[in-house]
This record gives C-alpha cells, structure tokens and sequence, in this order.
C-alpha cells in the first residue's frame, strides 16, 4: 500500500505542481480573468485568489511529492478538487462556455461533466492519500518517526 500511496502523491502532486506553474506563468491578470469568469466570488476576492491560487497550488504540490505533511495536504488537496468540482459543475449547470483555467491559459478546457467527475476522482484520491498515507519515500517518515504525521498502519510497520 505504501508504494501506491507513493505513487498517488507523486501524480497529484505533479498534476497541481504543473497547474500552479503554468497559472503563474500566465500571471495574475490572466488568472484572475479565468476566475472571474465562473462569476460566483465577490469581484474583491477575484484579484488575491489569481495571485495566490498558483503558488498555493505549487506548495501543495510540492508537499505531496515530497511527502511533507502529507496527511494534511491530502486533505487539503481533497477539499481543494471538491471546491473544483463544484465550480466546474456550476458552469456545466448554467451553461456558461467560460475556460476552467485549471492549466492556465495553455490548455483551455470547456467545463463538462467529464470534467467535474475528474475533479472528484482527484478529490477522492486525495482523501485517500490523507487516510492512508504518507506512503513509502515521504519526508515525514523521517522527521516525524513517531507517527505523528503517519496513519496507525504505518506509524508500526517497518
């Protein structure tokens, strides 16, 4: 199990290290177009969210592929992609063709159904690395031996 968590860190962790990337890339006028154009946040929040949204999602990327408090960037990772999926489906729901900008402005994605289920499959991975991770090669295997950032499990295994 170890070795799949590991795994599952490494490929959400690349996937929201890559999406924070490319947004900062893009820069925050860019981003907070993307984020605007949902039309569900006061337009006072719009501008903090495009400037920090990417290097949050950099940071969070980081920790999980690294293993770096990886029981709590997995449940933040989670809520993350639900907040994602609930976005995404209200633009579904009221048929607004605006780009998800979950890449930034190189690759731009209609929202879909496709699309929502994704961000809650990625969501559920999430929770799984929370509940069962760290996983092997995570950084909190080593700083933390005492288990306190480990499941029961692997607090115990060798």
């Amino acid at each position: 199990m170890g070795y799949l968590i590991f795994a599952l860190r490494l490929a959400v962790g690349a996937l929201l290290l890559t999406a924070g990337v490319l947004k900062a890339h893009d820069g925050a006028t860019s981003t907070a177009i993307t984020i605007a154009g949902y039309r569900i946040l006061p337009q006072a929040l719009v501008a903090p969210l495009a400037v920090g949204l990417p290097y949050f999602e950099i940071m969070l990327g980081g920790y999980l592929a690294i293993g770096l408090f990886t029981r709590i960037a997995g449940w933040v990772a989670a809520g993350q992609f639900a907040i994602f999926a609930i976005a995404v489906g209200s633009l579904v729901v009221r048929k607004i063709p605006a780009d998800c900008g979950c890449f930034g402005s190189t690759l731009p994605t209609p929202p879909s159904w496709g699309h929502v289920t994704l961000d809650v499959l990625l969501g559920c991975i999430g929770a799984a690395i929370a509940l069962r991770g760290p996983g092997a090669f995570a950084l909190d295997r080593m700083l933390f031996p005492s288990g306190y950032f480990t499941s029961e499990r692997e607090a115990h295994s060798p």
